[in-house]
């Protein structure tokens, strides 16, 4: 779930840039960096704007109270969203393997695309459904606690904030920010929640998911480029911070409608295929005894390789990589240890099954910087890079 609030494509922030804070029906909860820009800011404009607004009589300290605990709640909510939809997607039969919260909401990381028009409808709907229930019930709450919701209007039937307990108000403002998180995914601009409902009734009109997706993704291209043109006339109309902010939001909704129509082109070439049929199985291998200057001075230094397996008695133990040596090469090209002291071992989590789908190692070598081995039987018989899937599929596109 990844537009600017929602969305359950496969795009999502770099995992390297995350960490987990829990783990919830069995999903990874992760939290980006970008987190803590977002939660300053609701933090910031609740306490030192909204909050004094509807509350003159509060001192500062009780407007950040409130401001802080409304800020968490937000975040529950949108992890609820996410939620939401994960759990419709998992009785679909699809895996959801985390969900990450970022500077614009969550995602929901999906194994795979829904199987029918009826799978997205459902999976795609659940999210913003999720928000109207929240909406209404911290509306509930806010009818329970005032007693007489009439009490709070005024002479001319406008709310008087005034009169709302703390509670009440953190409820007020978590009722009518869900529910503008509801209505604002359901715009039919894919990759958001209402732009995957079309694609639904697209899919379920003409039986074809790719020419669904590249529809749904042209007209949330067209969003994004509405919410940067609102927000390039706000920006020269003096109001910097909103325009910016929409700004960076229509950019963000382009960039992830134009990633998930390559990511599905890409997920449907490399559809059949594994690992053993793109890896590279050229190579030069190293002898465990060789020394780390000698390393650097024949190999590292005249050759483009970037892994390079080492072997002792005639097997594989390992591998070094240019990223072995952390860029050191002024000191250690005067080294006297070995090469062995450096190496990575053939392990599972260090290496890659030629018989993984070449999706998959796409996806696990997006985490890394560096190649990977294809070991099979404890000995390296290819290399594989993000660039060699990415290089392959250009190639096979072309071909086809």
């Amino acid at each position: 779930m990844t537009d600017e609030n929602s969305d359950f494509a496969q795009t999502s922030p770099s995992p390297l840039a995350s960490m987990t804070i829990a783990r919830v029906l069995g999903i990874d909860i992760r939290m980006h960096f970008s987190v803590v820009v977002i939660f300053a800011l609701i933090s910031t404009s609740l306490a030192a704007s909204i909050f004094p607004q509807w509350h003159p009589e509060w001192g500062t300290a009780q407007n950040w109270v409130a401001a802080v605990s409304a800020a968490i709640l937000f975040f529950i909510s949108l992890l609820t969203h996410e939620m939401a939809h994960s759990v419709v997607a998992r009785r679909c039969g699809i895996e959801i393997s985390a969900i990450t919260l970022f500077i614009f909401g969550g995602v929901a990381e999906m194994k795979g695309e829904p199987k029918s028009p009826r799978d997205e409808f459902l999976i795609a709907g659940a999210g913003p459904l999720a928000s109207f229930v929240l909406a209404l019930l911290f509306g509930i709450l806010v009818s329970l606690m005032v007693g007489d919701p009439q009490s709070l209007l005024n002479e001319e039937d406008s709310l008087n904030m005034a009169d709302l307990s703390v509670l009440a108000t953190i409820c007020m403002w978590l009722s009518s920010i869900n529910f503008m998180l509801a209505v604002f995914n359901l715009l039919p601009g894919f990759p958001m929640d209402g732009g995957r409902l079309f694609r639904a009734a697209i899919w379920w009109r003409t039986g074809n998911l790719m020419q669904a997706t590249q529809m749904a993704a042209q007209v949330g291209s067209g969003f994004g480029w509405v919410f940067i043109g609102i927000g390039a006339i706000q920006l020269f109309s003096g109001n910097t911070v909103n325009g910016l902010w929409l700004i960076l939001i229509g950019w963000f909704i382009r960039r992830l409608a134009l990633t998930s129509v390559a990511s599905m082109m890409l997920d449907q070439a490399l559809r059949g295929f594994d690992v053993r049929a793109i890896m590279r199985t050229r190579f030069d291998k190293v002898p465990a005894n060789t020394s780390t200057k000698q390393f650097i001075d024949d190999y590292l230094l005249r050759s483009t390789q970037q892994l390079w397996p080492v072997h002792a008695d005639d097997r594989d133990i390992g591998y070094v990589t240019a990223h072995s040596f952390g860029g050191e090469d002024s000191g250690l090209k005067e080294a006297t240890d070995n090469l062995d002291q450096h190496m990575h071992p053939l392990d599972q989590a260090h290496s890659i099954n030629p018989d993984l789908s070449a999706k998959e190692a796409f996806e696990r070598l997006a985490m890394y910087p560096f190649p990977l081995p294809v070991v099979e039987d404890g000995q390296v018989i290819g290399i594989i890079t993000h660039a060699d899937i990415i290089r392959w599929f250009a190639f096979h596109k072309i071909a086809t």
